[in-house]
């Protein structure tokens, strides 16, 4: 892509943690082909972690997250990145390579593909299935339940 592109997307990607803090880790982006803002077209890449499973709410206190809580924040995070995906894909007529574990699938300006589709099912199941308009008010409930995670 375009190296105006990747700086976008990048900036975004930064931005976008600022604005909606994630459960575990914001999206990291990367890119071969030289620093993003050189000028030179890129390749992007990143990562994206979705379970937080515990964390240290404050210096030597470790808190586990409840399973069900977690799978149900880490599917809300994997929505939610799909969704930039497919809005990236659209403007800048790309497509994302998404991959969970060994599940591999596609991203583009259509959305996911059935692979892709098939990972957010996964993660729907170790969920308990919520449904996606649920997830926004499910996220702020778990976010005050977790709120000494930051």
């Amino acid at each position: 892509m375009p190296d105006r592109a990747a700086v976008r997307i990048s900036a975004e990607a930064v931005g976008d943690s600022r604005k909606r803090p994630p459960w575990s880790e914001g999206m990291h982006v990367h890119a071969a082909d030289g620093p993003i803002g050189d000028g030179k077209a890129k390749y992007l890449f990143g990562e994206r972690r979705l379970f937080l499973i515990e964390y240290e709410s404050s210096p030597g206190n470790f808190r586990e997250v409840e399973a069900r809580d977690d799978a149900t924040m880490a599917y809300a995070e994997a929505v939610h990145t799909v969704d930039q995906l497919t809005r990236w894909a659209k403007e800048q007529d790309l497509s994302w390579d998404v991959q969970l574990d060994k599940r591999v699938g596609r991203v583009d300006a259509r959305g996911p593909d059935a692979n892709a589709r098939q990972i957010l099912a996964g993660l729907a199941k170790k969920a308990g299935a919520p449904e996606v308009n649920s997830l926004g008010a499910t996220r702020a409930q778990l976010d005050a339940k977790y709120r000494d995670r930051r």
